[in-house]
C-alpha cells in the first residue's frame, strides 16, 4: 500500500533562471580570473552540469576551479550573486499546487528531500518562503538533517525511520536519476522520474506533474488490487 510520497525540489516542484544566474556570475568570475566571459561561461556550464551529478553543491567550491587562489570574500560574493538570481526567478512549476492538493486529500504523507546548498549558503534559506513548503509533512535537506546527501541512501533511510514506514510503502519522485532516485531505488523505494535536463534512462518516467498525479493515482490502485 502506497503511503507517502518524496518529492526532489529544484526542477521537479520550482523552476529557476539558471542561464541568468550562470551569466551573471560569469561577468563576475570573467573579470576575476582574467579570461574572456565566452570561455568562462562554457567552463561553468560543463561544471554546474557535472557537480550537480556528482553531489558537490557548495558554490565557493566551484569557484576554486576558476582559479583556486581568489580570495574567500570574493568567492562568497560570487555564491551570493548566483543564488540571489536564483531566488530572485524561482519559481513554482505549474500545477505543482494542485498535484500536491489532491494527493493531500488522498491521505498521502508529503515528504520535501532537497540536498543543501553547501556550507557557504543556506538551503532552509532559501525554500522557506516557497508556497508549496506548507503541503509537506517532512521537510528533510539532506547535507544539513543528514551527514550524506543524494544519492546516497542515508537520506531516505532517515526519512523512513521517521515515518515508521518500509520502503514498499514509498515513492520518490524526481528529476535526476542518477542524484534523486538512485538511493531509494538501492532501498526497494519506490521511483519515478520527472524527465528533464538530466535525462530520461529510467524504468518509471513521465514527462509533467499531470503525469506524476496519473502515476500515483494508478499505483494506489495497484497496490489495493494485490491486497
Amino acid at each position: 500500500m502506497l503511503k507517502a510520497v518524496i518529492f526532489d525540489l529544484d526542477g521537479t516542484l520550482t523552476d529557476f533562471d539558471v542561464e541568468l544566474a550562470k551569466s551573471r556570475v560569469s561577468e563576475e568570475l570573467a573579470a576575476l580570473v582574467r579570461d574572456s566571459c565566452e570561455n568562462v561561461r562554457k567552463k561553468l556550464d560543463t561544471i554546474h552540469y557535472q557537480f550537480n551529478i556528482e553531489s558537490v553543491y557548495d558554490r565557493n567550491i566551484w569557484w576554486d576551479e576558476f582559479d583556486p587562489h581568489l580570495p574567500p570574500k570574493k568567492k562568497q560574493e560570487l555564491t551570493n550573486l548566483y543564488w540571489k538570481c536564483v531566488m530572485d526567478t524561482t519559481s513554482v512549476k505549474e500545477y505543482a499546487d494542485n498535484l500536491l492538493t489532491k494527493l493531500k486529500r488522498k491521505g498521502l504523507t508529503l515528504v520535501l528531500l532537497t540536498d543543501f546548498d553547501g556550507k557557504s549558503f543556506s538551503k532552509r534559506e532559501r525554500i522557506q518562503d516557497l508556497p508549496i513548503i506548507p503541503y509537506f509533512d517532512m521537510v528533510v535537506i539532506s547535507g544539513d538533517d543528514t551527514p550524506e546527501t543524494k544519492p546516497s541512501p542515508e537520506p531516505f533511510k532517515y526519512i523512513l525511520t521517521s515515518l515508521h514506514m518500509s520502503p514498499e510503502e514509498v515513492l520518490m519522485v524526481g528529476d535526476k536519476p542518477e542524484v534523486d532516485l538512485q538511493g531509494a531505488h538501492v532501498l526497494g523505494i519506490k521511483t519515478l522520474l520527472l524527465r528533464g535536463d538530466y535525462g530520461d534512462a529510467w524504468e518509471d518516467a513521465v514527462s509533467s506533474l499531470q503525469e506524476v498525479y496519473t502515476y500515483i493515482v494508478e499505483l494506489m490502485e495497484r497496490c489495493e488490487e494485490d491486497l
